[in-house]
């Protein structure tokens, strides 16, 4: 096969513990199908959306182009001619931000003179000495900037924290200002709204705040009362997103910071059916005109579907029957219609799979960890499981954490191909496990 020419080798090993797992009862209870139907968000329309899942590299042209074709697209305009408004309120240098972001779009041919950074911000940006942006939280009710947004074919959302989006443009009584009604209103006629990593977050609603995926697992959900609430950063928060994407909750930083256990939690607690989880210096693709995805850019989209998922009775997390998707660059999923078609570059890993060994992860939150169990431990492996874990020791003997148990099914397919001179997977229906143990440690005498 010709995955060979990469020069891979298989890893040995080492087993340093002896992990004794003590499962708690289950009692199986259905996950609730016809909540996770209902659609908190808004209705699908002609717009498109560009959500990218942080660190966006300049030199990432997949990504830009596929934004600014779009924007063209809208009213049929050509590059020179398309405007793009900037709304920069999430970053801590607002303008230092939007101003990179301007120098990015004009590399990629749209004229200085089309690019418009709204004054709409909570923080002062330090490099800005004759200008106090932290004045300008409250713009986001000025009519004047809502009738500038009416005009430009395309929106990008900067990065930060996503709280300060909402703070702008959402009124503490949870309205839309008139900047982001004119914002919607653009997004309904098929303009293109963009960003990355907090401009990812805001896509969705609810959104999720912050957290990490321990605490996810170990905590639960916290509800943000209020956009000034103070809040530990390691809790999983969700709070009022800005809903432009309708069919689940939209992570970002993906596999680099492992976060598929904060979206498991936050999907079952959503009761929505699919959760999305977008990796770095890539982009989740939404097109509303046909209810599809596309994955563009470097790496790839995690999709957790919980349709046939259930939830054991039990005092710390569990879950069974996850299924998983992992897409890469061309790769597309219709949402409506559930079906998927593959970059032509991925051909199956079935009968031919490249490893042999019966893989076991540790630190499964760590940085692409959850891509190497899905791929070279399980669909590119002749094993037809493969276990990951997450442990915290209380003390030298003993600890607790949670086993993943990621299994084929007659429905599981692996695919591998050289796409831009990369070796690029994608895994469709793969089942998960998540089970929580108690783990001892038997020290080698």
């Amino acid at each position: 096969m010709n995955k060979k020419l990469e020069g891979l080798r298989l890893r040995k090993l080492s087993i340093i513990c002896v992990l004794v797992l003590t499962i708690f009862a289950i009692t199986i209870s259905s996950f609730d199908v016809e909540a996770a139907e209902n659609n908190k968000n808004v209705s699908k329309n002609a717009g498109s959306l560009v959500i990218v899942g942080g660190a966006l590299d300049s030199d990432n042209e997949a990504v830009y182009m596929k934004y600014l074709t779009l924007a063209q697209q809208y009213k049929g305009k050509s590059l020179k001619d398309v405007k793009i408004a900037i709304i920069p309120a999430a970053s801590a240098e607002p303008i230092g931000s939007a101003n990179a972001y301007k120098e990015d779009f004009i590399q990629y041919g749209v004229p200085a003179e089309n690019v418009y950074t709204a004054p709409i911000a909570v923080i002062d940006d330090p490099s800005t000495k004759d200008v106090d942006e932290s004045t300008w939280k409250n713009n986001g009710n000025s009519a004047e900037i809502a009738k500038k947004i009416e005009e430009v074919d395309a929106i990008w959302f900067v990065g930060g924290d996503q709280l300060r989006h909402v703070k702008t443009l959402v009124t503490p009584d949870g309205k839309d200002t008139v900047v982001l009604n004119a914002i919607r209103k653009i997004y309904e006629n098929g303009a293109v709204l963009g960003g990355s990593s907090a401009g990812a977050a805001i896509m969705s609603n609810p959104m999720i705040a912050n957290g990490t995926s321990v605490s996810a697992l170990t905590e639960g959900v916290h509800l943000l009362k209020n956009f000034d609430q103070e809040v530990d950063n390691d809790q999983l928060f969700l709070t009022t997103g800005f809903g432009f994407f309708p069919h689940g909750i939209v992570d970002q930083h993906f596999l680099q910071r492992g976060r598929f256990g904060r979206l498991l939690v936050a999907t079952q607690y959503n009761k929505t059916r699919y959760g999305f989880g977008i990796d770095e210096n890539s982009a989740m693709v939404y097109y509303g005109a046909d209810d599809s995805i596309e994955v563009v850019g470097e790496s790839g989209l995690l999709i957790v579907d919980l349709q046939e998922a259930k939830t054991p009775k039990s005092k710390r997390f569990a879950m069974n029957n996850v299924t998983m998707h992992y897409l890469e660059k061309g790769d597309r999923f219709n949402v409506t219609a559930g079906t998927f078609e593959l970059n032509k570059k991925h051909e199956t890993t079935k009968g031919i799979e490249y490893y042999s060994k019966n893989p076991m992860a540790t630190d499964i939150f760590g940085a692409q960890k959850l891509k190497k169990v899905l791929t070279e431990d399980l669909i590119d492996n002749e094993a037809k499981k493969a276990e990951a874990i997450w442990f915290d020791m209380e003390d030298d003997k003993k600890g607790i954490g949670f086993k993943f148990t990621f299994r084929k099914t007659n429905k599981t397919e692996g695919f591998w191909g050289r796409i831009d001179k990369v070796g690029s997977y994608a895994a469709l229906n793969v089942q998960m496990d998540v089970e929580p143990i108690t783990i001892k440690i038997q020290l080698d005498k």
